[in-house]
């Protein structure tokens, strides 16, 4: 995670030109001792995306922020973890963002719960960031299936398969995994395969060592 990166961006919309004890407290979140997949990395990897994506989709300040925020705060098997961030990035936020990008930036992290179809292009644009990582090789996307499930490791083998199928199908029961016709040309056919080859693998009770 880049200090100078977050650094330009709040001091863009906030005029203020110290983000640095905000950007401590934030990568301090990343790299808890329960993180294996929402990490610092994921955080990266997802800034790495938008980048890319941005060249056809443009850049949009309040994506960017969503994106560092996103997955702030992680206890693991929660369902009110994207809420959670939300609140913390409202609590350092008010007083020093405008109150509009506020409420934009927290709507998009709420939108990567994954739980309802986003519908502004900003959301449609977050929710395909976050969900890249499917789209990637074969070996990549096994590689942050078993660091879910290190982050998981109160759930049994059989528990994490349930919760990991029940999720994965929500998507590809869909019409398609992504929202933006850029995302669905460079990514949905391997997401779908990868997808599909991982159900083969919990099927056969696939062994996470």
């Amino acid at each position: 995670m880049d200090p100078h990166r977050f650094g330009s961006l709040w001091h863009r919309l906030s005029g203020r030109s110290d983000s640095t004890e905000l950007f401590d407290a934030l990568i301090g979140h990343y790299r808890g001792p329960d993180r294996h997949y929402h990490d610092a990395g994921h955080i990266v990897t997802c800034l790495n995306a938008y980048d890319r994506a941005a060249i056809v989709l443009g850049t949009d300040d309040a994506v960017e922020m969503a994106l560092w925020f996103h997955d702030a705060i992680l206890i693991p098997g929660a369902r009110d973890n994207e809420a959670c961030s939300v609140a913390w990035f409202e609590e350092l936020s008010l007083g020093q963002l405008p109150e509009p990008f506020i409420t934009r930036v927290s709507n998009l992290i709420m939108a990567t719960r994954h739980r309802d179809p986003p519908e502004s292009p900003q959301a449609q644009f977050v929710v395909d960031v976050d969900l890249w990582g499917l789209g990637q090789s074969w070996e990549e996307f096994f590689a942050d299936t078993r660091a879910l499930r290190r982050e998981r490791a109160e759930l049994t083998d059989t528990d994490f398969a349930r919760d990991q199928r029940g999720f994965l199908e929500s998507l590809v029961d869909r019409p398609n995994i992504y929202f933006t016709s850029h995302f669905q040309h460079l990514f949905e056919h391997v997401a779908r395969d990868n997808i599909h080859r991982l159900f083969g693998c919990l099927d056969s009770g696939v062994s996470w060592q």
